[in-house]
Parts: C-alpha cells; sequence; structure tokens
C-alpha cells in the first residue's frame, strides 16, 4: 500500500465524520461506560442518525461496501473516542461480512434491512467455556434437526460482545451426529427475543468494560429460515476481518494516548524550570519512540488490510497476524509509556490514561492472541502449513 492511497483513506468522508463524532461525542461520555460497565447505548444512536451502522452491508443492498483500507482507518479513528465502541462495532461489522459471504439473498435483503432501517446490532458468539483458540477449538454447542425441520439450539457462549444490546446473534455449533467443524459446523442469526436465551451478566473486566461481553445460554428453537449455509460452509469464507478490526481498535487506544502525553509535555511545566516537558531530551526520546511504534503498527495495519484484496489466503494471513501483533503491542506499550511520562498525574482517574491502558491489556489476548500470531508468522515464513483459527 502507498503512502499516497492511505493519506487518501484518510480523507474519506465516513473516516471523517467518524472523526468528528468520536472527537465531539464518543470521548466525552467513554468514562462513564467504564465505570459503570455500560454499553454505549448513545454512541449508537448517534452512528445510527449518521447512516453508520451499514458501513459494511454491500453497496448492491443500500449500505457503504468501504473497501477494507478505510474500515480499519474508521474503526481507529472510533477508537480514539471510545474503545469499547469501535470493538463492539467490529463485532457487528463483522457478522455483516459474514453474512455477505454465507446468506442467501433473501436473508441478506431481511438482515440488511434491519441494520439500515432499523439500526439493528449483531453479535458474533463463538467462545465457549473450556475451549480455546489456543489449540483446535472445540465446540459444544449443537444444532439438533426438529420434526418441524427448524433446528434446537443448545449450548452456553460466553465473551459475548453486545450482550445486552444486540438484536440477532451470529450463532456457531455443530449439527448434531457430528463430530468436526469440517463436516458440521452450522451459523444461525438468532433473534435476541426468542424463548430460552437467558444472558448471564458475567463481564466484571480490567478493560473495555463497556462492551458489556456477557454469557448467554442458549435452549431455544430457531427456524430454519435462519440458517445461513451448509454444514461446513463457514470455515471457506474469509474471516480474517474480525482480527483487522481489533488491531484497529488498540492502534487507536495508542494513538489517543499518545495525543494526549503529546499535548500535556508540551504544555505542562514543572518548577524550577521554566520550559514545558516537551524541551526534555527524555521526554523527547519517549515521544519519538512512541511516534515511531505507531507509525509502524499502522502502515502494517493498512497494507494487511489492502492484502485482502488479493484474495490469496497465505498472503493474507501473515499480514492480518503481523498487524495484530504490532497493533496490539503497541496499544500497551504506548498506555503505559504514556501513563509513566504523565508521573503520579497518570495514575488517577481524573486522566484518561489509566482507562486507555486498562483498555489496551484486552489486546495481546483477543483471538488471535499474539503469541498464536507469532506462532502462525513463524510458521508461514518457515514455509510451512499455517492455520490461525483452527477448530476440532
Amino acid at each position: 500500500m502507498t503512502l499516497r492511497s492511505h493519506a487518501a483513506a484518510e480523507c474519506h468522508p465516513v473516516v471523517l465524520k467518524i472523526a468528528e463524532l468520536a472527537r465531539e461525542r464518543f470521548a466525552s461520555r467513554a468514562g462513564k461506560y467504564d465505570a459503570e460497565s455500560s454499553f454505549p447505548f448513545e454512541n449508537y444512536q448517534d452512528l445510527h442518525q449518521a447512516g453508520l451502522l451499514g458501513l459494511t452491508v454491500p453497496e448492491e443492498y443500500g449500505g457503504a461496501g468501504i473497501d477494507p483500507v478505510t474500515y480499519v482507518l474508521a474503526l481507529q479513528a472510533m477508537a480514539k473516542g471510545c474503545p469499547a465502541t469501535a470493538l463492539t462495532f467490529n463485532m457487528h461489522a463483522n457478522v455483516i461480512l459474514n453474512i455477505a459471504q454465507l446468506a442467501s439473498h433473501e436473508q441478506k435483503c431481511r438482515y440488511f434491512k434491519e441494520v439500515l432501517e432499523e439500526g439493528n446490532l449483531f453479535a458474533t458468539v463463538m467462545s465457549e467455556p473450556d475451549s480455546s483458540f489456543r489449540d483446535r477449538f472445540v465446540l459444544r454447542t449443537v444444532f439438533s434437526p426438529t420434526p418441524e425441520g427448524n433446528y434446537r439450539v443448545q449450548g452456553v457462549k460466553h465473551f459475548c460482545s453486545l450482550g445486552d444490546a444486540a438484536n440477532r446473534y451470529f450463532v456457531t455449533g455443530l449439527r448434531e451426529g457430528t463430530d468436526t467443524a469440517q463436516e458440521g459446523i452450522m451459523a444461525a442469526m438468532v433473534s435476541r427475543s426468542e424463548n430460552g436465551i437467558t444472558l448471564e451478566r458475567t463481564w466484571n473486566a480490567t478493560g473495555m468494560r463497556g462492551t458489556t461481553s456477557h454469557s448467554i445460554r442458549y435452549d431455544t428453537e430457531i427456524l430454519a429460515q435462519d440458517v445461513m449455509g451448509n454444514p461446513g460452509q463457514l470455515l471457506t469464507i474469509e474471516l480474517s476481518g474480525f482480527a483487522l478490526g481489533y488491531a484497529a481498535t488498540y492502534l487507536g487506544v495508542a494513538e489517543a494516548a499518545y495525543e494526549f502525553i503529546l499535548k500535556y509535555s508540551q504544555t505542562r511545566v514543572i518548577a524550577p524550570s521554566t520550559e514545558p516537558l516537551a524541551y526534555n531530551p527524555l521526554v523527547q526520546r519517549n515521544l519519538g519512540e512512541m511516534s515511531a511504534q505507531i507509525r509502524a503498527a499502522k502502515l502494517m495495519l493498512c497494507e494487511a488490510a489492502a492484502v485482502r484484496r488479493s484474495g490469496v489466503r497465505e498472503e493474507m494471513s501473515l499480514a492480518t497476524n503481523q498487524a495484530k501483533y504490532l497493533c496490539a503491542e503497541a496499544g500497551v506499550r504506548v498506555t503505559e509509556q504514556a501513563m509513566r511520562m504523565a508521573g503520579g498525574s497518570g495514575f488517577l482517574k481524573d486522566m484518561p490514561l489509566e482507562r486507555w491502558h486498562r483498555d489496551a491489556l484486552a489486546g495481546p489476548v483477543m483471538p488471535p492472541s499474539n503469541d498464536r500470531c507469532l506462532e502462525v508468522i513463524g510458521r508461514i515464513v518457515c514455509g510451512l502449513r499455517a492455520t490461525t483459527l483452527e477448530f476440532q
């Protein structure tokens, strides 16, 4: 990706509008959502009113259909205002991308209309207790055919971002009678209003508290019309968008902390000095290091997003894992460095630095975890087969 095309994407009207909302509205609310561990409903009302909930809905269905580079830059801008909004928006936007690849024309018309006209939100619920993508993920949620031609879904999902806000859940599980995801993984858009869905308010996290990533217990019958694709088909579609969105979010957190501490350093004067902290060589060194980390991560993120257009899976996997690793690491390192530079004040909740640092800590453990990213990168550069997210 060239610097010119990168700059052009940053000037896209969508990116500029989201940056404006993040700066003028989201940022002032973020502390409240963190303190209360409450979902950013007001931010989503703003996004809906601005016509931004359908960024990844294809143009032929009335959406913006934005390209991957513009998307990650928009998400990064959103995260600078409210990281929890950006992280949950990424879930919603990538469910839409899954629908675009899996669903029938009738399903696309129905679901996309819900988003564009009604402002509905979609959540993806993949994670399950006692399963992890550190190894092969074992799905225990079961889709059992009913005599009426529908399905009964039974299982427990956790870390369900948008848990108490989504109108539909993108639920995955195995068809009854199958043992592996390759032969039996299924996906359905389950309405939150269905009987037999129990939200368990388990989310009491260190950071990203506004994502309300609660656990959900399913024992409900769903209509066949809400099941998308055939058993096993989910594994054939492109799923790297989630990881790129995570990368963009945590890079946005890093950039917010950097811009804050830069302004602080340019204006803060501590006696007996008569000059701002920015005149201190050690402060200059720290700011230089942070700036380099952010720029390197951002260029890698934009390159990875651009590579998605190629359709070559190995190239996408390599670039996506590199971007996710660099951006998540930048989030942790830059926010910690900014807190240290602010001294004791940076440790106080009067400043947003400690909140950004707590949010950033989630980055390296979100799938693919940074350790997994490095493993996949290493296998690819060694010429070995590598799969980022593996299922049993």
